[in-house]
């Protein structure tokens, strides 16, 4: 009998001694730490981005540019033989506009990802954007363990961020996004980080959605830069796309 006790209290206390895996919280505020601090991305204000954009099966390459503020967002991307695609949000307004499809407003789940994608300081805040953020195990990525945390926003399905265990960075992030064609699953992966005004940041983007990569390699990386004040404005063919909308139907 004692022997039996015995046993049973070591089979307990070892039980106890495995360790738990670390909190959603946590690892956000460890990236936030080892990126720079909380201090270092307060002072970020703003920031614009501009490299080259490929997609290597195709052996389609272009230019990108990103200018990022408050809420507000503007991306484009211009290839050889396609044109220029651009998507951005002004703080009420998310739109998209290119050649091929021509202007579009997003609305429902496509604006609240827009809305989430263009807030510039939605990993310190991250609880205005996300009401949850969960420890759901760890996975392989590049043969180097990632812990995996599911993100759930106040509006839109959950998206999973991964933290390489050892650096603590944020590497990869995934969701499923509805769109005109239906929801995609996508797949975001950062890398070669650099440091710039204090802040860890990946110069490397690979975009992959419907069997489809998009790498976007960036040259300059800057915060607090003189953006144009109508930068975030939608075009023209976007704003006559919205006056349309609000005339009443015949």
């Amino acid at each position: 009998m004692n022997a039996l006790r015995t046993f049973v209290l070591v089979a307990v206390t070892a039980g106890l001694c495995v360790a738990a895996d670390p909190t959603g919280e946590s690892l956000l505020q460890r990236y936030i730490d080892r990126s720079g601090g909380a201090a270092a991305y307060a002072k970020a204000k703003n920031m614009a981005m501009s490299g080259t954009v490929e997609m290597p099966a195709q052996n389609i390459t272009g230019n990108v540019t990103i200018f990022e503020e408050g809420e507000k967002s503007y991306t484009a991307m211009e290839f050889t033989g396609i044109g220029k695609i651009e998507e951005g949000y002004d703080g009420d307004t998310a739109w998209q506009n290119s050649a091929l499809q021509g202007p579009r407003v997003l609305e429902g789940e496509e604006k609240a990802s827009a809305k989430r994608a263009a807030t510039l300081s939605t990993i310190t805040s991250w609880r205005e954007v996300y009401k949850e953020a969960r420890t759901v195990g760890s996975v392989d990525i590049d043969g180097k363990p990632a812990w995996k945390v599911e993100m759930t926003p106040h509006e839109g399905k959950p998206e999973t961020f991964y933290f390489d265990r050892d650096s603590g960075l944020l590497i990869r992030i995934s969701a499923v996004f509805t769109t005109a064609m239906g929801e995609i699953s996508t797949e975001s992966n950062m890398s070669d980080f650099r440091t710039i005004d204090g802040i860890l940041t990946p110069f490397t983007m690979t975009e992959k959605a419907m069997s489809q990569n998009i790498v976007m390699k960036f040259k300059n990386i800057a915060y607090n830069v003189t953006i144009p004040k109508d930068r975030f404005e939608a075009p023209p063919a976007v704003k006559a796309l919205l006056e349309k909308k609000k005339q009443p139907a015949k």
